[in-house]
């Protein structure tokens, strides 16, 4: 039996698509014999008050695990700040203790799987450590760093990036293996390393989550997730305006930096055909979803965030609901060919609300792209099946 090390900032009970990712990629190793562990930190995200609230916690399985198999780092630093320089100073706590931990640690473990963003947790697994440590280490990566900061526009790196991409190339050569989540990564990655193996593992879903709910009686559009630094809440903010005019019901569970702001937007609006819902753990929210027609997803205009797969737009397809976005790349491509949505790269507001009142004017289509989801799920979004993938990966 082979025991492995994950190393993420993000885990259970957290909501997000991150933390979702890791509590299935443990349970599934557990389930196939390996034996786990996992270095993370306490539950914050998007903040930390929130799991205080009971209904986070709704998996006895993991809250049945030892605490030694669960290893939450004590940090003195806020990991959810909006000012850039606060987080800063969490990231760098958390590479230090990361990197500590892994050096003191490895002997124990056959393997090490750590995933980015952030990417302070593999620059703390796989820089100044010993070759026995970054040969037996598996590089996830599920965003472009130093890219998507860069994009952010939120603090400039410019003169910094030389040395970052010494150090992301730095990073891909020194990992044994690299899973992305995305098939759009690897040519960007393949230009600092070559001859390295890779595994696409997308975000997906288990057989028990499809809770499916019946759809409303009214066509509805759905948006959940994160507001944070990459959407465009500004955008979303005039989707609900148009929808609200046309009086096509809008429901909208958010979390993140921006979140506030949109319920704020939406309070003062008094829209009669838009609403905000609270958070809800993972299950509850996919079944949220699927009482819906259609799912929205919108990042902000950047060639990086353009070329991402949000875990909404994963969400919402295997929960059976085509997905209106303005991704480009892979995501465009996955979209189109199996026919589960409009997609238009860098959309506008007005051509956005244009796809989803096609869907609704266009019964055929909605139903027709509605049961082309069961497809996708099968094929590429189950975690039963990509599991098996990930282990022959790492064997």
């Amino acid at each position: 039996m082979k025991s492995i090390l994950l190393i993420s900032q993000n885990f259970y009970p957290e909501i997000g698509s991150a933390a979702n990712r890791m509590k299935n990629i443990f349970n599934h190793l557990v389930d196939h014999g390996y034996d786990v562990y996992i270095l993370t930190t306490q539950p914050s995200y998007p903040n930390e008050k929130m799991y205080k609230d009971e209904k986070y916690w709704n998996d006895e399985r993991l809250n049945n695990v030892p605490d030694n198999r669960v290893i939450r780092l004590a940090m003195r630093h806020e990991k959810q700040k909006k000012s850039m320089s606060s987080r800063l100073y969490y990231y760098i706590e958390f590479m230090l203790k990361v990197h500590y931990f892994v050096k003191h640690t490895e002997k124990y473990f056959d393997l090490i799987y750590v995933t980015s963003p952030n990417i302070f947790a593999p620059w703390g697994t796989l820089f100044l450590q010993r070759d026995i440590t970054t040969n037996k280490t598996i590089l996830e990566i599920r965003d472009l760093w130093p890219d998507s900061v860069s994009a952010l526009d939120k603090m400039n790196i410019d003169v910094l990036m030389p040395m970052l991409r010494l150090m992301e190339k730095r990073m891909y050569r020194n990992a044994k293996k690299i899973v992305v989540n995305n098939m759009s990564f690897i040519p960007h990655i393949q230009k600092y390393v070559k001859n390295k193996d890779f595994l696409f593992l997308p975000n997906a879903i288990n057989d028990e989550e499809l809770n499916l709910r019946p759809k409303k009686a009214a066509f509805s559009v759905v948006y959940t997730g994160n507001l944070g630094f990459a959407q465009d809440n500004k955008q979303l903010e005039e989707i609900a305006v148009a929808l609200n005019k046309n009086k096509i019901p809008f429901n909208a569970i958010v979390y993140g930096i921006h979140a506030n702001d949109f319920r704020r937007f939406v309070d003062e609006q008094q829209f009669e055909y838009v609403n905000v819902f609270e958070t809800l753990p993972k299950s509850e929210c996919l079944s949220f979803t699927s009482e819906h027609h259609v799912a929205l997803s919108i990042l902000k205009q950047s060639e990086v965030f353009m070329n991402v797969l949000p875990g909404k737009v994963i969400d919402a397809l295997c929960m059976e609901v085509p997905v209106v976005t303005n991704l480009g790349g892979f995501t465009q491509a996955l979209i189109q060919d199996y026919e589960v949505g409009s997609n238009i790269e860098s959309a506008s507001t007005e051509e956005l609300v244009e796809a989803i009142l096609t869907y609704k004017d266009d019964p055929f289509m909605l139903r027709r792209h509605t049961e082309n989801t069961k497809k996708i799920r099968s094929e590429i979004f189950r975690w039963e099946t990509n599991i098996h993938k990930l282990m022959d990966f790492i064997s």
